[in-house]
């Protein structure tokens, strides 16, 4: 047996942040579990425990490459990276001088804890543009929570720190079990269970827990606002409020009471399809059984009314006092290393940058810092001049995640010079000019940061990364060191060394950082009741304009928002287009998560892939069957955009009269010529990109209407996936079954 040591690191496979340890020998990783002395407990999920398959990966990209052939043709050769980082320096610089700062782009993926990267190179770039995710996931409830506590987080207090533990859980819209991208830990939350007398689950479909929940609401998609809304409405009839706290610490009480006034059950029954019974059960539980917490899922950030149906959820939050209070929802007191996003705040945003961003004129809330994506793909294909030349791409497949495929695809096609950094040749690497090789998690050393909370953890090296891979981090300060050297470091170590700087009374660096593993503020050392305090300001208060919680946001209000909570229809939906809906008459989601797939990451991972090999889609055994459907069938899913094939399952736990599709599927095995068959199966094929969130400009990705029918036999003998704008792949039917 060679040498055989352990070392211990942080899993960043998706946001959890889970602590592992990792068994090495001869410089060979063999092992990986969770450290049981970590935070999280020694939990991992499937994602992070097939690792070793990641880095083994024979399709690993290893070298630096340039476009040769025409943009999707898959035709590239290998440079040297003093190559590579000369001509994306030489691109901006060019790109800068003839069309402004402005005209370069940075962008990223689900964030893992470079976002603060991002943007520092964005910044001192002296663009503001960086295109991200954020808008249908996460970044409104930073911006909306952060309307309540100044920094924009409210996490579950599920630990029992504070001496109690929440009586009431609602999970709306949100799998826990599945990824944690809230930065709760499922492990806390499922102690939390032991302690809980009401868990009610918000979802059309049912999630893991659904069987064990006191109350289970299958709400239409699209209508959640209306379902706050209308509980809301139970609680201020029924004189259920937290008295103390809205008399002493709220602004806009009477105000949201009349704005609630018409949601009665009745009402909120039509619009949500849940039994009004349900609807007044779950309010009086909520109101009456505290504390409490809300666990939200992106789901509804990925709706065009994602602004105002979190105003309501988190209304609903401070009716009933569920603020700040142990149990209840908290923003956590940070490590002694403060808010490690400080990192690219301390370069200031100018407001000549603020000025050009895209899509500030219209979503003030979501591109206060940030592009809006589909502005930007609205904007490119609008004939004028493009507002972005040079895009440096991290991480992100935005051709798979954003909606309307087909737009996005040709605005991608038009931008002057793209650069991806990831792992593998997807879709978005095979749109670009060139792409550049990315380390994965256990080749790098960083610092783990992922929507600040109270701790931050360390990526140890375990192995060296394949080939000339680079750890994301060295790729921006490499960039920047040529660009903009003022902003950058000489190392890594030295990057490292001052992210951290500011812990233990402004002593520690990188070395002793990775081997503690872990720096926080937790237990006892956390604060709650913080309005009570001089915490957010003095005397007591919450960091608001009126010093208060406010049900009546006066910062709205100053944006040119309605201050209140409002209901609005989804673009499509059997009450705003009842026409489209006689033509389209089922409702579709495009919210379909699994425990082994990431958003469109580890399709290529055989372990993985072994779980679903094919994209499915699920719908109630009567709604499958109206369409001639039975499990197991390859149907067709249309919408007014176009089409795609998925396999259905047919399944009991979910509303009828709708389809969930799984989302941002391609298939890494499929040629690069048709960007691996991303017009096969991707819902977002079929999402819409007009209708938008008026606050942060987020499209309808998961409530739309569609229309049904199982590929018939004649379909299946053409072995053939065929997509009218971008040819055809062949496949045979051996394949696809």
């Amino acid at each position: 047996m060679g040498e055989r040591k352990v070392i211990y690191s942080t899993c960043k496979s998706c946001h959890g942040g889970c602590g592992v340890k990792v068994t090495v020998e001869d410089g060979v990783p063999i092992h990986i579990e969770g450290n049981p002395d970590s935070l999280t407990r020694g939990t991992m999920c499937s994602k992070g425990l097939s690792s070793i398959q990641h880095i083994d990966n024979p399709f690993r990209l290893k070298y630096p490459m340039k476009r040769v052939g025409e943009k999707g043709e898959g035709k590239w050769k290998r440079i040297s990276w003093d190559e590579a980082l000369d001509t994306i320096a030489e691109k901006i610089k060019e790109s800068q001088e003839k069309y402004g700062k402005e005209s370069v782009a940075v962008s990223q993926g689900t964030g893992r804890g470079y976002n603060r990267y991002i943007h520092r190179l964005a910044r001192s770039l002296g663009t503001a543009n960086v295109i991200s995710p954020g808008y249908v996931c996460h970044s409104p409830r930073l911006g909306l929570y952060g309307l309540v506590t100044g920094y924009g987080r409210l996490y579950c207090d599920y630990h029992g720190w504070g001496g109690e533990f929440p009586k009431t859980n609602i999970m709306w819209a949100k799998q826990l079990e599945i990824s944690s991208a809230d930065s709760e830990m499922c492990n806390w939350f499922i102690q939390s269970l032991d302690y809980c007398k009401n868990l009610i689950i918000i979802d059309p479909r049912a999630s893991a827990y659904a069987t064990r929940a006191t109350l289970w609401l299958q709400p239409r998609p699209g209508s959640d606002c209306a379902l706050a809304m209308g509980m809301m409405n139970v609680i201020f009839n029924e004189e259920l409020w937290d008295k103390e706290f809205v008399e002493n610490w709220t602004y806009g009480f009477e105000e949201l009471r009349e704005r609630v006034k018409e949601w009665t059950p009745e009402k909120t029954e039509e619009v949500t399809w849940i039994p009004k019974e349900k609807i007044i059960e779950a309010a009086r539980l909520w109101a009456i059984d505290t504390p409490g917490t809300i666990q939200v899922g992106s789901s509804l950030e990925r709706q065009a009314n994602c602004g105002h149906t979190l105003r309501a959820i988190t209304c609903l939050m401070g009716l009933t006092g569920n603020i700040e209070r142990p149990g209840s929802m908290c923003s956590w007191v940070l490590p002694d290393t403060g808010l490690i996003e400080d990192f690219f705040l301390e370069l200031p945003l100018t407001e000549e940058m603020r000025s050009k961003i895209v899509g500030v004129d219209k979503y003030k809330m979501g591109a206060a810092r940030t592009c809006n994506p589909d502005t930007m793909v609205k904007t490119i294909l609008g004939g004028g001049e493009a507002p972005i030349h040079v895009w440096i791409s991290v991480g992100g497949q935005q051709i798979v995640h954003m909606a309307n495929t087909k737009e996005v695809a040709e605005a991608i096609e038009k931008i002057d010079f793209l650069v991806q950094v990831d792992q593998f040749m997807g879709p978005m690497a095979e749109a670009a000019d060139m792409v550049l090789p990315a380390a994965h998690w256990l080749e790098i050393d960083d610092v783990y940061d992922m929507h600040p909370r109270f701790f931050i953890s360390a990526h140890n090296k375990v192995v060296d990364p394949p080939g000339e891979a680079k750890a994301d981090a060295w790729i921006f300060n490499e960039i920047g060191k040529r660009v903009v050297p003022e902003h950058w470091f000489d190392n890594m170590e030295e990057m490292l060394d001052y992210q951290v700087r500011k812990g233990h009374d402004g002593n520690m660096n990188w070395k002793e950082f990775s081997e503690k593993i872990v720096n926080g503020c937790w237990g006892q050392d956390q604060i709650y009741y913080k309005y009570k305090t001089d915490y957010w300001r003095k005397g007591g208060g919450f960091p608001t304009a009126t010093g208060k919680f406010e049900f009546y946001s006066k910062r709205l209000e100053e944006l040119g928002y309605d201050p209140l909570p409002v209901f609005r229809e989804p673009g499509e939906s059997p009450y705003r287009t009842p026409e489209l809906f006689k033509e389209y008459p089922v409702v579709m989601s495009s919210g379909f998560r699994q425990p082994f797939y990431f958003l469109g990451q580890y399709r290529n991972i055989p372990w993985l892939r072994s779980f679903m090999e094919y994209p499915m889609c699920q719908m109630h055994p009567e709604t499958a069957a109206k369409y001639g459907i039975s499990d197991g069938d390859w149907i067709w899913i249309e919408t007014p955009r176009g089409r795609i094939r998925q396999k259905c399952r047919t399944f009991p736990g979910i509303l009828r009269g709708m389809l969930m599709a799984t989302a941002n599927w391609f298939y890494p095995e499929e040629p690069a010529n048709n960007y691996h068959g991303l017009f096969i199966s991707n819902p977002n094929v079929l999402t819409n990109n007009n209708h938008l969130d008026p606050m942060y400009g987020s499209p309808d990705l998961t409530c739309l209407l569609c229309r049904v029918r199982k590929c018939t036999e004649e379909e299946l003998q053409e072995n053939v996936f065929q997509t009218e704008e971008f040819g055809t792949v062949q496949k045979t039917v051996d394949d696809l079954d």
